[in-house]
């Protein structure tokens, strides 16, 4: 993706998954064309300086970020998208619950929130950074371990995973304590595979864990919601997704539904294109449990 220019659908979506990372003048320029980008589309760029109170150079730095010339361009490809969609994919009509709400309409609006996550980051995945964590997971070593680490929310991703990988025969660990993730880390050899998952991608100890683990000659695989925050900086491979926030769900509620869907798509690639072990495993395994259904 860093080699096109983007769409205005990409742009706005790039806008919002980066702004974490950048400064804080360049930062509200982000947010303001992640958030406001209809506004934008009838704004001069003297407007938006005017608005925001930074300097017109400000606003064409994050343009180029954003893989454009400079805000002409940047504004066209926006009207664009806005003049194709007609508003038809808009967020906001979803993203406020009101206590009026009807329960069908707050099911139906966490709902929404949801499949719009998994269409916007479809839009803006990064299929040669899931080619090459399919690589090196198919390229393991039978010796090679793996760990999945995360913290809060995201552990229950990785416990996922590795249900997941146990199915077709992948043991795999999960860490969630701080100090066991540190200790397991010390002890991975080369080759090992690290994956870990923050939404934010600024959990500090996820972060060393990263960081450490590659250090040892580890792969080292992220699974993050924001492009270019601490995690993807020491990762190997970044799987990120993008979810926009909601007051009350948060957005790595509709993340979350996201990342355990770019891990199954991992997964799947593993049990597809795996060895026939795998094969054998998932029959294994679903058999096992089948006594215990009514």
């Amino acid at each position: 993706m860093e080699s096109k220019t983007f769409t205005g659908k990409e742009i706005v979506l790039y806008a919002r998954s980066i702004s974490p990372s950048l400064a804080n003048k360049e930062r509200r320029v982000a947010q303001f064309i992640a958030n406001n980008y209809e506004v934008l589309a009838e704004s001069t760029i003297s407007d938006v300086a005017k608005h925001l109170k930074i300097s017109e150079a400000t606003i064409t730095k994050v343009c180029k970020k954003l893989q454009c010339s400079g805000y002409l361009q940047l504004k066209k490809s926006i009207k664009a998208y806005i003049e194709n969609t007609h508003k038809s994919e808009s967020y906001e009509e979803y993203s406020d619950f009101r206590k009026e709400d009807s329960n069908t309409l707050i099911a139906e609006k966490v709902l929404i929130n949801a499949m719009l996550a998994l269409q916007e980051t479809l839009d803006i995945f990064n299929y040669d950074a899931f080619n090459k964590a399919c690589e090196i997971f198919n390229n393991k070593n039978r010796n090679n371990k793996i760990i999945l680490v995360g913290s809060g929310g995201s552990s229950v991703i990785c416990e996922d995973f590795q249900h997941k990988l146990l199915k077709i025969g992948i043991v795999s660990h999960v860490y969630k304590d701080s100090h066991m993730q540190l200790m397991f880390t010390s002890l991975i050899d080369e080759g090992d595979i690290v994956l870990g998952v923050s939404h934010s991608g600024t959990t500090q100890h996820i972060v060393n864990v990263i960081k450490a683990a590659k250090d040892r000659g580890a792969h080292t695989i992220s699974v993050t919601n924001y492009m270019n925050s601490e995690i993807t900086k020491v990762a190997e491979v970044n799987l990120v997704s993008t979810a926009q926030n909601t007051p009350i769900t948060g957005e790595n509620a509709a993340a979350r539904i996201v990342q355990l869907t770019i891990l199954d798509a991992l997964y799947t690639n593993l049990a597809i294109k795996g060895s026939e072990e795998y094969s054998e495993s998932l029959i294994k395994t679903s058999d096992v449990v089948k006594d215990y259904r009514y």
